[in-house]
């Protein structure tokens, strides 16, 4: 009998998951590739969180087919869900081995990115709450981790306008870091519109960071890590698997958090901490300002976006949109993040060096350079009513 049960118990995770691959259109061989390749990254938290992931697909978050004006394909949007229960997974087990005990500052970091993937996870299941309103919501929190956390308030960074800024009172420094805070994770949302491109800007991110890190944000940082790898084999292999509100805005709140601790622990150049999460920041700055010049809401969505224009110019003629898609959102973080990491472990650029600063100016001719050549080049794309 016991046999028996256990035979029955397994044929049921195999039939579980096996319907999660048949979700994201997988072919045999492609499914084992994946759960392969799941298997050797996160191991069985890894496997487990992707579990997790499809029985969560039961309640919605289905995405359209044009919702970023890139996939071609019915997908879902609850990616994210994996890589927080791969993270919360890592760390529990750690805890519970006495391994790992986080002090109040990191239990609030996590509080606050557990409300930004809350949000987010919301979002993607209703579908009805704003962009102003998930900011609005996202400042608040913001506030409410600087009033509860003030160590987390961001100290000079050696920038004269922003420094004084800070060194106005200590109010005004928390909410021009609670700014920060709700900016960037707004920021990886609006840039997730291309297979494997802020997953792979947060895990270009993740690794650098890991290199100067305290010993406390540490756990955070390899847990994530870990967990963004497991989603991009689904992401990648799939075309039908994303992060989501929830998954962006989770790894934006982590990495906009993160900057913040490093930058006021370490000597390192907020230059090459900029310059991890430039894409994001920098194209979002960038449809603010456009959407200025054009009299538009800084919440208008359109599909003007650097991912979305050079997707356009690579899917030219070619009859697979997915390896345009892919091949858009790869580029893009190699290009912009995995440069600066490149650059820091392979070409002596200590990250506490000035040569950051004209770096990242590079970097802004590159991105303006590249989006004024792709935008006059291409005819206008219509308007996304799904993207920031």
């Amino acid at each position: 009998m016991y046999v028996c049960k256990g035979a029955a118990h397994h044929q049921h995770l195999l039939g579980f998951s096996l319907s999660f691959t048949d979700r994201l259109g997988l072919s045999v061989p492609k499914a084992i590739l994946a759960w392969g390749l799941v298997a050797l990254i996160g191991g069985a938290a890894g496997l487990l969180a992707m579990l997790i992931c499809n029985y969560m697909l039961s309640f919605g978050g289905q995405d359209n087919e044009n919702k970023h004006g890139i996939s071609s394909v019915t997908a879902t949007r609850l990616g994210g869900i994996a890589i927080v229960a791969y993270m919360v997974m890592h760390l529990g087990y750690q805890a519970y081995l006495g391994v790992y005990s986080p002090g109040a500052e990191e239990l609030y970091v996590l509080a606050t990115c557990a409300a930004f993937f809350a949000i987010g996870i919301f979002e993607d299941l209703k579908g009805n709450l704003s962009a102003r309103n998930r900011f609005s919501l996202m400042l608040m929190i913001g506030l409410a981790t600087i009033y509860l956390s003030p160590g987390l308030i961001l100290q000079p960074v050696d920038i004269s306008w922003v420094d004084g800024i800070l060194n106005t009172s200590a109010m005004v420094a928390g909410l021009f870091t609670a700014v920060c805070i709700a900016f960037i994770p707004n920021a990886f949302n609006t840039a997730d519109g291309a297979n494997g491109l802020v997953a792979g800007v947060s895990s270009f991110s993740f690794m650098a960071l890991i290199t100067v890190a305290p010993a406390t944000l540490l756990p955070f940082l390899l847990a994530c890590l870990v967990g963004c790898l497991v989603f991009l084999v689904f992401n990648l292999i799939s075309g039908r698997f994303f992060l989501g509100d929830g998954g962006a805005y989770f790894l934006g709140a982590l990495a906009g958090l993160s900057l913040v601790v490093i930058s006021n622990t370490t000597n390192v150049s907020v230059w090459w901490l900029l310059s991890l999460v430039f894409y994001p920041v920098a194209d979002l700055l960038w449809s603010i300002v456009r959407r200025a010049v054009n009299r538009a809401s800084p919440f208008a969505p359109d599909n003007q976006h650097f991912h979305n224009l050079l997707f356009a110019y690579l899917d030219q003629g070619r009859q697979s949109s997915m390896t345009s898609n892919t091949l858009t959102g790869l580029f893009i973080a190699f290009m912009f993040s995995g440069s600066a990491l490149f650059l820091s472990v392979f070409a002596d650029w200590g990250p506490g060096d000035g040569v950051w600063f004209w770096w990242v100016c590079g970097l802004w001719l590159a991105y303006g350079l590249g989006w004024r050549y792709l935008n006059a080049r291409l005819c206008a794309l219509p308007t996304d009513e799904g993207q920031m």
